[in-house]
């Protein structure tokens, strides 16, 4: 019950919130595809999930220029401030997961 309050609560992301968020994802496979072949599912929905918050936001479906901007000023913040860049990412991946965006992992 306190997880459907919880989720209630959580307003809609922003446009900006949105892309900024998929370019953290982008970015997070990106990083991980360098040193694996195998990104692991979660990875995968909460990108798309930011992906859909973007649309429904108003975004373009085909935003892609705009998240490779994103990404390489992602890139300059992981260098200029990491403590920056590392609360954007983990507050991305918490806000999907909190809103639902992979299955088993978020309110019940």
């Amino acid at each position: 019950m306190l997880a459907a309050l919880l989720f209630l609560a959580i307003p809609d992301p922003t446009l900006e919130q949105a892309q900024t968020c998929r370019a953290h994802m982008e970015l997070f496979i990106e990083d991980v595809a360098r040193e694996s072949e195998n990104i692991a599912g979660p990875t995968w929905f909460i990108r798309d999930w930011w992906t859909l918050k973007a649309i429904e936001a108003g975004s373009p479906e085909d935003d892609d220029a705009i998240i490779a901007g994103l990404v390489e000023g992602l890139r300059t913040l992981r260098v200029e401030t990491p403590e920056q860049f590392d609360a954007g990412r983990s507050a991305c991946i918490d806000t999907a997961i909190e809103g639902g965006a992979v299955p088993g992992m978020g309110p019940e």
